[in-house]
């Protein structure tokens, strides 16, 4: 493997950007996991750097003073390997071979200068890995460059054509042409060049970077959008362009006055927008996918064994939150969600038309339903939803985030009503409200049966046929069920709108 060893066994990956130079210590072997230390500077190692031209001595130990911290840290936080990459501004530099040679002089970091098809590759496969199944197209903007990549179902890897464009914010900032028209007919001259991108056509665009995330973030803020988690933020194309069209018109001046906008990007978000506007009118997308995950986790995913890379990204992360959250952490996962399977398969029957995206949704309910019991009975049910939608999830969008949330706060009440919820009713169908509510009941049925020791549903088993839902109960257990688990299977049957029976076998 790459990198420097030290102690322990944590990866940490220093991302030796155009705008900043960020380090992030991941957990070994745990694409899901939260991350335990992410800090960034903002060095600009390319700002007012000309194509081909010479980082300035400035940023470049701005940069070398930060690398040195991280080499400081480092080894306190046990971290076993360290991945250094540099990207286009670094690439690109006539006196990067200098630079590169100091870092290694006075940090002891050796750092490798990804070329644009590299840097394209690793920001898709980062993007792969926190949304399986993704089709469509990566953007990846930095300060130096646009970096494009052809999501292709086709490809092994999922990764198909990939570009590398010099249309980075920083870059576009030294070359800015006079006015927007002109400007716009250069960044569509360059787009050109992708002579892939009808085949990307009219699918969803994951656009990955921080100028584009803060984009983001001024939308949700803007239009007080209630979940504050980017990731899986997904918005029509044509929304985006509206929005895009906005933002690429105000001055520093005028950004500077919203109150969510970035200072250290007040210059740049302008220049993102035009470009991310540009991009959706010539690519033809018809939504845009915002994803938290991009480079940086394309670094570690490389650092993953066969195995590891093959978790589901959703179930990982569920489990990881479940932990956290467990009754006993030393047996597994906890007491209420030991068996997150045993779960979904005791539910099975309840739900035999399901597509596969809802029985893995149920799964990760099943995982999660017992995240709420420290909280005081009477604020339970609000307090494991807004845990859910707080949580650090991965895999999913925010229509299956909410989904899951609302699930988990039925797992706690039968009662529908809700101020605190009510505000993310809008963001999904009746339907997906129909579905939680069922997955949340049964699961609050089971928990109470089992007593939260899964072992004991094998006692029962549900069925659902013209006549109802009916419980079967092995001879002899029917007079265990106490009247909680007989309240809770009429709720549950009441939101299939079905009537609810006990059969003793």
């Amino acid at each position: 493997m790459r990198g420097r060893a030290i102690s322990k066994n944590q990866l940490a990956v220093i991302d030796v950007g155009s705008n900043s130079v960020r380090m992030v210590v991941y957990p070994a072997a745990a694409l899901a996991a939260p991350p335990l230390f992410n800090e960034k500077a903002m060095c600009g190692l390319g700002r007012g750097q000309a194509r081909g031209g010479a980082l300035g001595v400035e940023a470049m130990q701005r940069a070398i003073d930060i690398i040195a911290r991280f080499a400081h840290l480092a080894p306190a936080m046990g971290v076993s390997m360290i991945d250094a990459a540099a990207t286009a501004a670094v690439r690109e530099a006539a006196n990067r071979e200098e630079f590169i040679a100091r870092v290694l002089e006075e940090t002891g970091i050796p750092v490798r200068i990804l070329s644009g098809e590299e840097e394209a590759r690793l920001s898709a496969r980062g993007v792969l890995a926190a949304n399986p199944g993704a089709r469509g197209m990566v953007g990846d903007l930095g300060g130096g460059s646009l970096e494009l990549i052809h999501l292709d179902p086709d490809q092994k890897d999922g990764v198909g054509q990939r570009t590398s464009l010099p249309l980075g914010t920083l870059r576009l900032i030294t070359g800015r042409a006079s006015d927007g028209a002109t400007l716009d007919r250069e960044i569509d001259a360059c787009l050109a060049r992708v002579d892939w991108m009808d085949q990307a056509r009219h699918g969803d665009l994951y656009i990955v970077g921080g100028a584009w995330r803060s984009l983001g973030r001024l939308e949700m803020a803007r239009t007080r959008y209630p979940l504050r988690v980017l990731h899986g933020y997904t918005m029509p194309a044509a929304r985006v362009a509206s929005m895009c069209q906005l933002f690429a018109g105000l001055g520093p001046e005028s950004l500077e006055r919203i109150e969510h906008a970035p200072k250290e990007r007040l210059d740049t978000l302008a220049l993102a927008a035009r470009v991310l506007g540009r991009l959706l009118r010539l690519s033809g997308a018809q939504r845009v996918v915002f994803s938290a995950h991009g480079l940086r986790e394309g670094i570690l995913y490389e650092h993953l064994s066969p195995a590891q890379q093959a978790v589901d990204p959703l179930m990982s992360s569920c489990r990881l939150t479940a932990l956290a959250a467990a009754r006993d952490p030393e047996d597994g996962l906890g007491h209420g969600h030991g068996d997150g399977a045993r779960l979904t398969n005791w539910l099975a029957p309840l739900f035999p038309a399901e597509s596969l995206d809802e029985k893995r949704l149920r799964l990760a309910a099943g995982l999660l339903s017992d995240i709420g019991w420290r909280i005081h009975p009477d604020e339970r049910q609000d307090h494991a939803m807004a845990d859910v939608l707080r949580a650090p999830l991965i895999g999913l969008d925010h229509t299956q985030r909410i989904k899951l949330a609302l699930a988990i706060r039925f797992r706690y009440t039968h009662r529908g009503d809700s101020r605190w919820a009510d505000r993310y009713g809008h963001l999904i169908e009746e339907e997906d409200r129909i579905w939680s509510r069922r997955v949340g009941q049964a699961l609050r049925l089971a928990h109470t049966l089992s007593g939260g020791v899964m072992e004991l549903l094998a006692q029962y088993h549900l069925s659902l046929d013209g006549d109802g839902i009916a419980l079967h109960c092995e001879p002899g257990t029917s007079r265990l069920i106490g009247e909680a688990a007989r309240k809770r299977l009429t709720a549950m049957a009441r939101s299939f709108e079905l009537p609810a029976r006990i059969v003793s076998e």
